[in-house]
């Protein structure tokens, strides 16, 4: 059972980081487009919805702290090893 269960675990970790960072950040790229301003064909600028553009830079901002907390989990022995600075409270060996 433990491998079924390791398995499970697996894989919706890799449905998350897989998956789920390129779609977060693609919802984010529609936010900021649907709040900026647009030049419509005369020659008039329309106004952008500053609460989506803002939801979009917010988004932008998890995914890359996501990212970094991701590079900072793969990279804690070999900083803890050569600077014995502990990042994380846990998964060391």
């Amino acid at each position: 059972m433990d491998i079924v269960e390791s398995i499970g675990k697996v894989l919706i970790v890799g449905l998350i980081f897989g998956a789920g960072l390129p779609a977060l950040f693609a919802f984010g790229l529609r936010f900021h487009a649907e709040g900026a301003a647009e030049t419509n064909a005369d020659g008039t600028v329309s106004q952008g919805n500053p609460a989506l553009r803002a939801l979009g830079y917010v988004i932008f901002g998890v995914v890359a702290l996501l990212i970094l907390v991701g590079l900072l989990w793969i990279t804690r022995q070999t900083i803890y090893y050569y600077t014995d600075i502990k990042i994380f409270p846990f998964g060391y060996k």
